[in-house]
């Protein structure tokens, strides 16, 4: 599922425009230490976007007018394809802890008992979020789960009775059930699609973690994403929670190698607002090596539903 060609440009515009009203960067760099002065100047140069036939203009150029761009519907499965290969490969991406955390197996320890901690003081402030019942089967959902390192260390620990797990990568997913051991893995299902595809049902999920993989999306994307987890939540006290990293002196980073875009936070919290999303609760991850982008985790659910505190 996608938006069509004008919905794309519109919620990139509208991120820009927003971000720009609060006296926000917008531009970037990538990987390459190429510049860019827009959003989206970046897009157009990946051909997830592109100029309308109409437009006389170049993709190179930054001033581009909302009504002049739109999807390339080429350019986004390069887009994916280029990701899905990079973790594909075994030698970029080991099926390990370490290959999941890109080299850093060191704060694994030290991220779960942080996001452990996260959930417990969001339950203590949101009483209807719920771990455990003994009405019905609580259920968490790991976006891009890789080897079901959250899963694992963080969600079934709290007592969740299900957990689903998201992953693109069919070699990764294979491995799961291993790394998480059989009688676990009974509480586990194990579904193989990206999340720019993945739709899940109503009224489903106390949790919906996603870490470190919601810059493999496009902006259009991501708000798609959002919307159908916002619809999914288990009411009243289900959340989505994002934990990922963000830039601070630019909008953005592009890595060319593996297709993903490190966002700042406001440009990350603009997409959830496009969505329909609020935060309830919010806090920085601590101790990381420094070497580290800065990693908030966020707790979000649906602004257009009543929540009783």
């Amino acid at each position: 599922m996608s938006h069509g060609a004008d919905q794309n440009a519109v919620i990139v515009k509208a991120v820009q425009d927003n971000l720009s009203e609060s006296k926000q960067e917008i531009h970037g760099s990538d990987s390459n230490g190429k510049k860019y002065k827009t959003i989206t100047a970046m897009w157009l140069s990946q051909g997830v976007l592109q100029k309308a036939s109409s437009s006389k203009r170049s993709n190179s150029e930054d001033e581009i007018k909302n009504d002049e761009v739109g999807l390339c519907k080429s350019g986004r499965r390069e887009w994916y394809s280029k990701s899905r290969d990079y973790w594909d490969d075994e030698d970029t991406c080991p099926a390990t802890v370490n290959g999941m955390l890109g080299g850093f197996a060191s704060i694994s320890n030290i991220d779960l008992a942080a996001s452990k901690q996260f959930l417990l003081d969001l339950a203590s402030i949101r009483p209807a979020l719920t771990f455990q019942s003994k009405e019905y089967t609580t259920c968490a959902v790991e976006c891009g789960a890789g080897i079901g390192r959250v899963t694992k260390g963080l969600l079934l620990p709290l007592g969740l009775g299900r957990c689903d797990l998201v992953e693109s990568s069919s070699r990764l997913l294979s491995q799961a059930p291993s790394y998480i051991g059989d009688a676990p893995s009974s509480q586990c299902r194990f579904l193989c699609v990206g999340l720019q595809d993945f739709e899940p049902k109503e009224n489903t999920y106390d949790i919906i973690w996603i870490q470190w993989v919601i810059g493999y999306l496009t902006d259009a994307d991501c708000v798609d994403l959002f919307r159908r987890c916002g619809s999914s939540l288990r009411q009243p006290g289900g959340v989505i929670c994002i934990k990922d990293n963000t830039c601070t002196e630019e909008a953005f980073i592009l890595d060319v190698d593996d297709a993903s875009v490190t966002r700042s936070l406001p440009y990350l919290l603009n997409l959830t607002k496009q969505a329909g999303l609020k935060v309830v609760f919010q806090r920085m991850q601590e101790d990381f090596p420094e070497d580290i982008f800065p990693v908030p985790m966020i707790a979000l659910s649906s602004a257009f539903l009543f929540i009783p505190n």
